[in-house]
C-alpha cells in the first residue's frame, strides 16, 4: 500500500510541476551543423557564422507534428498557433551601424500542397523599443516564397535574405530578426513546413522568441525557453540565423567568404581536413597552416577556392607528415585569400593524437531505410550498439566484435522500424556514447 501511495505521490508532483511550467516538449533531432566564420575587417561582418563554429546543429519537433521552430500543430486545448520565429542579437558593444540581410539555416521548407510554394516568408527587422527584452516596432522587412526556400534546402544552401537599401540598427543597436510563417498551417490536409536550425538546448542563453495567439490571448511575443521544453527542463536556444552588419552603408557590397565545418581528424599520423563554404566572392582559395604551439604556424598547402559561389562548396586536405612533428597536439588553420591578395583566417583547430577517439556521426537523419553511424578511433575496440524505442524497449542490437583503428562505420538497417524518435547507444570499450534518430 505505502509503494501505491509513493507511486500516486509521485505522479502528482510532476502533474503539479508541469502545470506550474507550462512547457511544452519538444523532441531534438541533430542536422550537419555549420561552422566557422573570419570576416575580412570589422567593417562588414555576418554576426554568429563564427561562433557557430562551436554549436552543435538541431531542429525541435514537437510531439503533434512540425517543427517547435517554424510551423507546428500545437494541439493545445487553447489552440496556440505560432506565427513568427525570432532571434535577438545584442551589437552595443560593436562599430557595426547597419543591417543589410543575412542568412538563415532551414532543414526543412515545404508543403503539401504544391500551390503553397508561391506563398511569401517574410524576414523581418524588429527593434527592442519599450518592450522589456521583446521585439518591439517593425523597422524592415524582406520577402522569399516559401519555394525559393525549398530550393536553397534541396541545394544545400543557407538562405539568404537581403534588405531593399541598408537599415541603421536602433540606438540601442538591439535588434530581432524574425521569419514571418503566419499564413501557414500544420493541418491534416495542409502541412506547410518551414523548419529553423538552433543550438542544442542549453549551450547559449535563449535568444529565441515566438510571436504567439490562441482562444484565450491575443498575439504576443514569448520567449522559447518560456513556452518550450527539452529532456524535461525549458529549452534554451540560438537559431542559426546570421544577419549582415556593417559599419557604413556601402561596406558589405561584395560579402566576405564564410567558412563553415572547419574540422579533422587524425589517423595513422596524417590529419584529414576538411571545411565548407556557405559563399565566396573573389576568393582565389586557401593555404593550409600548423603549428605545435598555436602561435607559430606554418603554411603546408594550397586548395583553390571557386572565385565566386552562393552554394555550399566542400573542400578537403591531407597533411601526411604529422610523424616527424612529435607533439600530442597539432594546430590547424585556414588562411583564405582573395584574388585581389586580402586575407583572412579561421579559427584554429586543435588536433590530438590521444582525443580524437569516438568523435560519433549518425547520418541521414531523420533516415528512412538506414542509417550509417561513423566513428574514429585511435586504438582497436570492441563496439557494440544498440537502437532503443521510446518506451525503453531494445528494438535492435548490433555486436561488431573488435573494430581496428581509424575511420569506421556501421550500417543501421531502419527497415523494420516503426515511425518515431529512437535512441542509439553506443558502447566503444568502456565508454558509453548516445545519438538520436528519427524514422520518418
Amino acid at each position: 500500500m505505502k509503494k501505491i501511495y509513493s507511486v500516486l505521490l509521485l505522479v502528482f508532483l510532476f502533474l503539479k510541476l508541469n502545470a506550474q511550467t507550462g512547457l511544452k516538449d519538444v523532441i531534438p533531432v541533430s542536422v550537419k551543423g555549420t561552422s566557422g566564420h573570419n570576416a575580412p575587417n570589422r567593417s562588414c561582418d555576418t554576426l554568429d557564422i563564427f561562433n557557430a563554429n562551436n554549436w552543435e546543429a538541431f531542429y525541435y519537433q514537437y510531439g503533434g507534428g512540425g517543427s517547435a521552430l517554424g510551423v507546428c500543430n500545437l494541439k493545445t486545448p487553447d489552440r496556440t498557433s505560432i506565427l513568427e520565429t525570432a532571434n535577438f542579437y545584442d551589437v552595443s558593444a560593436a562599430g557595426y551601424n547597419y543591417v543589410t540581410g543575412g542568412l538563415v539555416y532551414f532543414v526543412f521548407a515545404n508543403s503539401s500542397n504544391a500551390s503553397h510554394l508561391a506563398w511569401n516568408v517574410v524576414f523581418k527587422l524588429y527593434d527592442d523599443a519599450g518592450t522589456g527584452g521583446l521585439p518591439g516596432n517593425i523597422i524592415d522587412s524582406a520577402t522569399l516564397t516559401l519555394g525559393q526556400i525549398h530550393a536553397d534546402v534541396l541545394a544545400g544552401k543557407l538562405t539568404e535574405f537581403k534588405f531593399a537599401a541598408p537599415v541603421a540598427l536602433p540606438a540601442s543597436k538591439k535588434f530581432y530578426i524574425s521569419i514571418d510563417t503566419h499564413n501557414f498551417a500544420w493541418r491534416p490536409l495542409s502541412k506547410d513546413t518551414i523548419a529553423i536550425v538552433a543550438t542544442a538546448d542549453d549551450v547559449t542563453p535563449n535568444m529565441a522568441y515566438q510571436y504567439m495567439k490562441s482562444k484565450t490571448f491575443a498575439p504576443k511575443w514569448v520567449a522559447v525557453d518560456s513556452f518550450f521544453s527539452s529532456k524535461k527542463s525549458s529549452l534554451d536556444v540560438t537559431l542559426f540565423a546570421f544577419p549582415y552588419v556593417t559599419a557604413t552603408p556601402d561596406a558589405c557590397s561584395i560579402l566576405p567568404v564564410s567558412i563553415f565545418n572547419f574540422g579533422g581528424t587524425i589517423k595513422n599520423y596524417q590529419a584529414y581536413l576538411n571545411w565548407s563554404t556557405a559563399m565566396e566572392n573573389n576568393d582565389k582559395g586557401f593555404y593550409i597552416e600548423r603549428s605545435k604551439d598555436a602561435r607559430n604556424f606554418t603554411s603546408i598547402g594550397f586548395v583553390a577556392g571557386a572565385g565566386n559561389s552562393s552554394q555550399i562548396k566542400h573542400y578537403f586536405f591531407t597533411d601526411a607528415n604529422l610523424k616527424d612533428i612529435n607533439v600530442n597536439t597539432t594546430y590547424y588553420r585556414l588562411k583564405q585569400v582573395d584574388l585581389d591578395g586580402k586575407a583572412t583566417y579561421s579559427e584554429i583547430l586543435p588536433l590530438s593524437l590521444e582525443t580524437i577517439a569516438s568523435k560519433l556521426k549518425l547520418y541521414p537523419n531523420p533516415v528512412k531505410d538506414g542509417a550509417t553511424i561513423e566513428m574514429g578511433l585511435n586504438a582497436a575496440s570492441k563496439v557494440q550498439l544498440q537502437i532503443v524505442a521510446h518506451d525503453g524497449k531494445i528494438v535492435q542490437a548490433i555486436d561488431k566484435g573488435i573494430l581496428s583503428a581509424g575511420l569506421q562505420q556501421i550500417y543501421i538497417n531502419t527497415n523494420g522500424l516503426a515511425k518515431g524518435s529512437y535512441i542509439v547507444h553506443i558502447k566503444v570499450g568502456d565508454k558509453k556514447y548516445s545519438q538520436t534518430m528519427v524514422k520518418q
